[in-house]
């Protein structure tokens, strides 16, 4: 529920409920989270959370119940977009399309369709089919150890008799027999098709299987080894690469069924009860909504010549929610600049919590709140979008500026900041914020309103000044009221202390209340106008809120973080040889910096140079660092550089921390490929058209290797 506080705060009460108010009850569930509880979420929601959801009374608690359970899974939860759940989605649709073919069970529902869903597209697909097999299709997937699973492990479907769906295989409850005809079952595996005695090697596995297994298990399991391979055969009782042998099958039943839960361990479920137990007695929409806000835009230098975009926006409301007498909210902001053909130059995020007491509460009731911040940007012209998430409330707000930042000499005027009030000794020696400029703090006005006894501040900067305007310019301020002068100053540049920064202050205590405009402009010798700035101004007559600014700082100027900002803007505009220079500054700054080394990686990979991007990104693989943009540009590096052993490690690697990447795949099968191995290759890129089908090189490239590979060819 939303209380509105003043005339500009929200908040959300939230009461405690005790587990003991609930019960199940045998609640019949309407259709749509009937659906989605037996449909949709039924491979990954973990018992717990199944559990809660079946506790809640009211669809409204279940739709947010559901919005909390995606967004537990959500591996960007800054973006608008959640990864996860679009994935789910994805598979669930191809599960239905692929698995449901010639059977009467929805594609869903099969085995495969299940695992399909649990765990994404395996990154390579073996399928068998002979007289004297039933037919088999073996899975192959990468896990991750830090979740406590197999680096690598394969799932085995088979068709019971030959027909019907295929199953999930077990080797301790199927046992090999189930996979081959039952006509089969009775090959002696003593006598092989071959006239050749079997191996000594073979005769000990055979024993040993003996020990373990029936001997229609160990018949079938030489029949498998014989007809098809020690591959498949091994397959038969072990869910791990590269172990084998009858001391593998309890095992290999203990790992399946932790496969099963394996989407359990990517979510931390306590999430659930604590939702059960603060859910309140009142309904809290969350729905997403619109507010509206008033901002302010300026591009400004600072001493050290770098540019700076500054901003601060003033949403209409700021809802905060109450927990254990607390108030609290998170607020999102995301920057996207782009160039003029609508190219991406910056993205950023940065995440402002509030956590706010009573009396804090009452003071912001009373006042608007201002979010402040700024960063560096290259020379150009661009559109700025900023939105403004409330991640609590899922409010939001948002705007767009076109901003101009100076390039070269020529002659250019920042837009005016109108301010109530600065400060000249304002001196962050370890960080920097909006709208400072050395030891200048300036506080905008984001409306332009005064009150009659405010004194205003008029700041701006003139750009590519030489020193004859410096010496001989003037500087010319003018008040209207509609066409009416009111008030006019003059001064010379060169009275002031830099031919860069302007700061002049006015007194408006005769100005009575309404709209004026203010005018700047550079005069040369001749009082002929050279540029211009214009602003509007409102004296107000009655008092208005106060200000509730909140902030952010940056680092210092001099910090290898604007290098790295400004080359990767430079990366992004293609302006290559200012992005390595920057670059390779915030690397050479701190060469400890994965972020930075990486930054540096990318520019030396768009000219080539992979030999130096593998020594500066190996010490860092070498420390025991594990990041996927680190193993996919190591990768890189190593397959341009002719170590195509290495590179396909460094790319199994990429994918254990991302799952199965067509891009990766196709280049792990150009390395195999290039090392003669065409097998993997063709595994590597079959991997790769079942997660992105339609890739019409790798289609012909895969066809012409079967061809080339086919007996007679």
């Amino acid at each position: 529920m939303k209380i509105k506080m003043g005339a500009s705060l929200l908040f959300i009460g939230l009461f405690a409920y005790s587990l003991s108010l609930y019960s199940m009850s045998n609640l019949e569930l309407p259709m749509k989270y009937e659906t989605w509880l037996k449909e949709e979420a039924i491979y990954i929601i973990t018992p717990k959370e199944k559990e809660v959801f079946l506790m809640l009374e009211s669809d409204n608690e279940r739709d947010l119940f559901i919005e909390q359970f995606w967004r537990q899974r959500d591996p960007t939860p800054n973006t608008p977009r959640n990864e996860f759940k679009d994935e789910h989605y994805r598979r669930i649709e191809y599960a239905t399309k692929k698995f449901g073919k010639g059977t009467p069970t929805k594609g869903w529902r099969t085995d495969r369709g299940r695992f399909y869903i649990m765990l994404g597209s395996p990154y390579h697909v073996e399928r068998f089919s002979t007289p004297d097999i039933n037919p088999i299709e073996v899975w192959y997937y990468h896990g991750n150890p830090k979740l406590g699973q197999a680096s690598n492990f394969r799932l085995l479907f088979f068709q019971r008799n030959g027909t019907g769906d295929f199953e999930h295989y077990s080797p301790a409850a199927d046992g090999p027999k189930s996979l081959v005809p039952f006509n089969q079952r009775t090959h002696e595996f003593f006598n092989p098709v071959s006239d050749a005695p079997p191996a000594p090697d073979l005769e000990n596995l055979a024993n040993k299987l003996m020990a373990v297994l029936e001997r229609r298990d160990v018949d079938a399991y030489f029949i498998l080894y014989y007809n098809v391979g020690l591959d498949l055969a091994d397959s038969s009782i072990s869910s791990i690469p590269g172990r084998s042998g009858p001391d593998q099958i309890i095992p290999s039943a203990i790992l399946l069924g932790e496969v099963e839960t394996y989407p359990h361990k990517k979510v931390n479920d306590d999430y659930a009860y604590e939702f059960l137990e603060n859910k309140g007695v009142v309904e809290v929409s969350y729905s997403v909504h619109y507010i509206g806000n008033r901002a302010k835009v300026s591009v400004l230098q600072d001493p050290s010549g770098l540019f700076f975009i500054n901003y601060i926006i003033v949403p209409e409301t700021l809802s905060v929610d109450l927990y254990e007498n607390k108030y609290f909210t998170n607020l999102k902001s995301s920057i996207h600049l782009t160039d003029l053909e609508g190219n991406t130059v910056y993205q950023g995020e940065r995440n402002v919590p509030l956590d706010l007491r009573k009396d804090e509460l009452k003071i912001l009731e009373k006042s608007a709140f201002h979010l402040s911040d700024s960063f560096p940007v290259v020379s150009g012209n661009y559109t700025l979008n900023l939105l403004l998430e409330n991640l609590v409330t899922k409010e939001f707000t948002s705007f767009e500026r076109y901003v101009s930042v100076p390039v070269g000499d020529s002659l250019q005027m920042s837009s005016l900041i109108l301010a109530r009030k600065v400060d000249r000794d304002s001196v962050y020696s370890q960080s920097t914020r909006a709208f400072q400029v050395g030891n200048l703090q300036i506080y905008p006005s984001v409306t332009n309103t005064f009150l009659g006894q405010d004194t205003l501040f008029l700041f701006f900067q003139i750009h590519g000044l030489d020193q004859t305007w410096k010496e001989e310019g003037i500087l010319a301020f003018t008040f209207y009221q509609g066409e009416r002068v009111i008030q006019t100053k003059r001064r010379n540049i060169s009275e002031y202390r830099n031919g860069r920064d302007f700061l002049e202050e006015f007194s408006l205590q005769d100005l009575s209340p309404g709209k004026y405009t203010v005018e700047v402009s550079l005069l040369d010798q001749e009082e002929r106008k050279r540029l211009t700035g214009i602003a509007g101004l409102t004296i107000a007559d009655q008092p208005f809120r106060g200000t509730w600014l909140v902030s952010q700082t940056n680092p210092p100027a001099d910090d290898p973080y604007y290098a790295y900002i400004l080359g990767n803007q430079y990366l992004n505009k293609g302006e290559i040889t200012q992005a390595h220079d920057a670059l390779a500054q915030a690397y050479g700054v701190a060469p400890d910096s994965l972020e930075y080394a990486l930054g540096y990686a990318r520019v030396l990979a768009s000219v080539r140079d992979f030999q130096r991007v593998r020594e500066i990104l190996l010490p860092f693989e070498q420390a025991g660092q594990e990041d996927f943009s680190l193993f996919f540009h190591l990768g890189r590096a190593s397959k341009e550089v002719g170590e195509l052993e290495a590179a396909i490690t460094y790319f199994q690697k990429a994918l254990s921390h991302r799952g199965n990447i067509a891009e990766i795949l196709n280049l792990i099968g150009e390395c195999y490929l290039q090392l003669g191995n065409v097998e993997e290759a063709l595994r590597a890129w079959e991997a790769s058209l079942e997660i992105v089908p339609e890739q019409e090189n790798i289609k012909n490239l895969v066809e012409q290797l079967k061809k080339k590979s086919s007996p007679g060819f």
